[in-house]
């Protein structure tokens, strides 16, 4: 699976995301088994972005955003086009896949840090090759302290 968790707090999100029409895009694959997506999360953010007035407008889940077979086939597709900005909660191959068939901008509010599993207790652990190939700029112990600081959905 992809190892990935947020790359941005709740209030930077909000703060991006204030006077847009937002579409929330979920992932029920890798973002899901990392905790960061799948249907509770994704109702559970857009309840509070709209409690903080944020104008949701659409909410999607799809099992695997970097299957662009299964975006077209499962998306609404005019109701993620009404909106100025989809919120993608997936890794960024998904939210790439996503704006290859969408309109509008597609915000990518993670960080994907590579290859990685689950062991039996739960705890999500990078792989080797995801180590020695890290996102440009990100070092191990920046990993490890953004999977501390933002383990888990935007809304616990």
């Amino acid at each position: 699976m992809m190892v990935i968790n947020r790359s941005m707090d709740y209030p930077q999100l909000l703060n991006a995301l204030q006077g847009e029409k937002v579409a929330l895009w979920s992932c029920g694959t890798c973002a899901r088994i990392c905790g960061l997506a799948g249907e509770d999360n994704m109702l559970k953010l857009a309840e509070r972005l709209k409690d903080d007035g944020v104008d949701v407008v659409s909410m999607q889940n799809v099992s695997a955003s970097c299957l662009q077979d299964r975006i077209v086939a499962k998306a609404d597709m005019d109701a993620l086009n009404a909106s100025d900005t989809v919120v993608a909660l997936c890794c960024d191959v998904g939210a790439e896949t996503l704006a290859e068939v969408i309109e509008v901008k597609v915000l990518n509010p993670v960080l994907t840090l590579g290859q990685g599993s689950r062991d039996s207790g739960g705890t999500i652990v990078l792989s080797r090759s995801a180590i020695d190939n890290l996102p440009q700029g990100v070092s191990l112990p920046e990993a490890c302290r953004i999977l501390a600081l933002f383990e888990g959905p935007f809304v616990v």
